[in-house]
């Protein structure tokens, strides 16, 4: 996809992705300021005593890494939080709280994170710290041991240490004196109290050491946040627009691929490989005589009338080996606007000082008789049957130098009519006396008429919906005019959008009205159109 592509794709969604990413980050962002707000207190954990020690034994440290998941398990277990419940009061079901509460164990150190989750930042501070306590108390039944044994331990531990802190004290006071005799024996008597109770702390080490690892300390308990963790109105709003704009250009992008339309020069050089010679918008004809008359003629300085102007001089130029004296105009399938497209070429033509002949072959559903409000008894059909030149029954026009042939009595065999001797012979003729002879005829997906009108005139132009018209048909179409050896100039792409500004388009406001004042909506204008 080239980059005009892309442009053109981009023009097409944008409007609506810029709709779809406001509402959706605006509705995102509001809805999460009315969102009662959630706060989260977290309090940390620490397995085992290697941290406090004075020599970390890497045994007991890898031991507490992995009981840290084990106690970040039972940390959310029902007996425990029916605990916490009843301690703290709460009118909650254990399941309820477990929600509410969650327990990591980290990956590389010995400590648990206990987090927990309520609309009051006290109550969530409170629930982290009694979770943690309440899994201090439920660590002794992980380690097998009992509580009493334990606290006993621990009290002559802590006394002993206090000893030896005494001890190392009147050690050191002693040390620094002129001592007597007695003060030497005291001396004496200090440094073997102190070697006794240094052995009896390395015997209450040793009953102790096998526990250590599952000691759980809370060494940063929760206290109650300030700021929220949800709802957050930034986050969420640019997290909505984010989903809203991929789906979007998912959609985009979903539609573009299945849509087959051709709608840009682009495409049409793509699919057909033929330059496109002519982009005319979506006409904006009003009153009742727009449905019979042409838009280069009441609007001759309308975005629509210069478009077939750019029209007739792109053709001019892409005859470079000589003047095109026979013009055929056709589409690929009924509807898109290829009759027109003829009557506003053979007008502008005119304008340009040419002498221009337009002749309805569409012997299948003729227009032109109803452009220029003709009467259609007598023409093509005529010539040819009567064996008589098409000048005798083209009829004049307000336009100077434009004279219009009907189609006539439409026949039972339109084929083999325009395929007939006598057909090429009266277009040859008719192209010796005007200076540019224009056709049109039926659309080349429905019948051959068009193919066979191809072969033998001087150029062929292609109109092409805009709006409506398939790759398929576009590609079918030209396929058709290569088997007939026809000389296409380019293609004509009709109906395209129409973008022009507001004030541009009311400058030409008072020549859309009507003679008696009377308007017609661009529904029946457009409805009109596409029969033509």
């Amino acid at each position: 996809m080239d980059r005009r592509r892309s442009l053109a794709l981009l023009r097409t969604w944008l409007p609506l992705l810029v709709l779809s990413v406001a509402v959706a980050g605006a509705g995102a962002y509001g809805l999460s300021t009315v969102t009662p707000k959630t706060y989260e207190a977290q309090a940390t954990v620490i397995v085992g005593q290697s941290y406090a020690a004075g020599t970390a034994d890497y045994n007991q440290l890898l031991a507490s890494q992995r009981l840290s998941a084990t106690y970040a398990s039972l940390a959310t277990k029902r007996p425990l939080l029916a605990t916490v419940i009843q301690e703290l009061k709460l009118n909650e079901s254990p399941d309820t709280l477990g929600r509410k509460v969650q327990a990591k164990a980290q990956a590389d150190v010995a400590t648990l994170t206990i987090s927990a989750q309520d609309a009051d930042p006290d109550r969530a501070a409170a629930i982290a710290n009694a979770v943690a306590d309440e899994l201090i108390t439920a660590s002794l039944a992980v380690q097998g041991g009992q509580s009493d044994i334990q606290s006993s331990v621990d009290a002559y531990l802590k006394s002993t240490q206090e000893l030896i802190a005494t001890t190392q004290a009147r050690v050191k006071r002693l040390s620094q004196v002129t001592r007597t005799a007695a003060q030497d024996q005291e001396l004496d008597q200090a440094y073997a109290q102190l070697i006794t109770l240094r052995s009896t702390y390395a015997q209450l080490l040793g009953f102790a050491s096998p526990t250590q690892a599952n000691r759980l300390t809370v060494i940063e308990p929760a206290v109650p946040p300030t700021v929220a963790v949800s709802p957050r109105p930034l986050v969420n709003a640019i997290l909505a627009a984010t989903v809203a704009f991929l789906a979007v250009a998912a959609v985009a992008f979903v539609v573009e691929s299945m849509n087959e339309t051709v709608r840009n020069a682009d495409d049409v050089e793509a699919v057909a490989g033929i330059p496109t010679l002519g982009r005319i918008q979506q006409m904006r004809l009003r009153g009742r005589q727009s449905l019979y008359r042409l838009a280069a003629v009441l609007q001759p300085r309308s975005p629509e009338a210069e478009a077939y102007r750019t029209l007739r001089t792109n053709v001019e130029f892409a005859a470079v080996d000589g003047p095109i004296r026979s013009l055929l105009v056709t589409s690929a399938v009924p509807g898109e606007g290829k009759t027109v497209t003829a009557a506003n070429l053979a007008v502008v033509f005119a304008q340009a000082g040419r002498r221009v002949l337009l002749v309805d072959a569409d012997l299948r559903t003729p227009g032109i008789d109803e452009i220029f409000t003709l009467e259609n008894t007598q023409g093509l059909t005529t010539a040819i049957r009567d064996e008589m030149p098409l000048d005798t029954f083209a009829a004049t026009t307000e336009v100077e130098g434009l004279r219009v042939v009907t189609t006539g009595p439409l026949p039972p065999n339109p084929a083999e009519i325009l395929a007939s001797q006598r057909m090429r012979t009266i277009v040859t003729e008719a192209a010796k006396d005007y200076d540019l002879v224009i056709l049109d005829s039926p659309p080349l997906d429905v019948v051959t008429d068009a193919a066979v009108l191809s072969s033998y005139l001087g150029g062929t132009l292609l109109v092409v919906d805009a709006r409506r018209t398939r790759r398929t048909a576009v590609r079918r179409a030209r396929e058709a005019l290569e088997a007939a050896d026809a000389r296409v100039l380019g293609a004509v792409l009709n109906r395209i959008p129409d973008r022009s500004p507001a004030d541009y388009r009311d400058y030409y406001a008072a020549a859309y009205e009507s003679q008696d004042g009377s308007r017609e909506s661009d529904a029946g204008v457009n409805n009109r159109e596409a029969t033509l």
